[in-house]
């Protein structure tokens, strides 16, 4: 019944992803890729710690003759501690990152107006529920990222209280992992963003354009991203996960009009060090 409901949920996610309301012909679509290198440290049972850098590069954009490709856009890092707590078929995770994202200035403006600030950049604090549930071959994993913005700096915030401030994303995905092999499984899953909370110091700035990275977070589901790929495991230390990843961005006062469509080579390259 589980593995049931769980499927009919996902298949209704990618539908978002798929036959997207209020679409727009003329939204860009890009190709993209996006790399990850996830290092976690087993401290005990019940304890670990991660460190995650990202990049972000954009080596195609179409639908606007005039546009042209980004080249890297976006560098991540996550760290901070997990705890995790095992059951018989069922495992909980409660992650606490400290998320920082940085955003080259446009390859159209070399020169930042302001010395110093050739990047924008933002400080984040990730909460991070995770069930995962292992049904034979199948796993199931639902994590909800509780993405708390609490610093931006970018172009249009130029005081102290417009760059210090608190908006909300609540991000949840559904996974599925279905082992072929002891050592090769296939994924396949669905991840919603939905703005809850916010900033009040700057969501009425410029009309309220501002919206999404590098600024707060606005209300209302923006954005959907459909994960389908591998997971290779090369040792119990060490796994690679290439994967597809089609995202898709929405405006929720436009009618929840299509803004983006991205298409991503995403790696991410796993390492686990069991100290205990």
């Amino acid at each position: 019944m589980c593995r049931r409901t769980c499927v009919v949920l996902l298949a209704a996610l990618m539908l978002i992803a798929l036959v997207p309301v209020g679409a727009d012909a003329k939204a860009p679509y890009t190709g993209r890729t996006w790399e990850y290198v996830n290092a976690t440290v087993l401290l005990s049972p019940n304890w670990a710690f991660m460190v995650m850098p990202g990049h972000r590069f954009e080596f195609y954009r179409g639908a606007d003759p005039k546009s042209s490709a980004k080249e890297t856009f976006l560098w991540e890092l996550f760290a901070g501690p997990i705890y995790i707590q095992k059951f018989d078929s069922f495992t909980f995770k409660l992650p606490l990152w400290y998320y920082y994202m940085g955003f080259p200035i446009d390859g159209n403006d070399k020169k930042p107006k302001v010395p110093g600030e050739e990047r924008f950049w933002s400080h984040n604090i990730e909460v991070v529920p995770i069930f995962e549930f292992n049904l034979d071959a199948l796993k199931i994993t639902s994590r909800t990222i509780f993405h708390n913005k609490v610093y931006a700096q970018n172009s249009a915030y130029t005081t102290a209280n417009q760059k210090k401030g608190h908006s909300l994303l609540i991000r949840q995905m559904l996974m599925l992992e279905y082992a072929l092999t002891p050592m090769f499984s296939a994924l396949l899953g669905d991840e919603i963003f939905v703005g809850v909370k916010e900033d009040g110091g700057t969501k009425d700035l410029a009309g309220g354009k501002f919206r999404g990275e590098p600024f707060y977070e606005r209300k209302g589901f923006s954005e959907n991203r459909l994960h389908a790929g591998f997971n290779i495991k090369f040792s119990p230390e060490i796994s690679l996960s290439p994967q597809y990843v089609y995202d898709t961005t929405y405006l929720p006062e436009s009618g929840y009009l299509l803004t983006s469509r991205n298409h991503y080579i995403m790696l991410t390259l796993n390492y686990v060090l069991k100290l205990y």
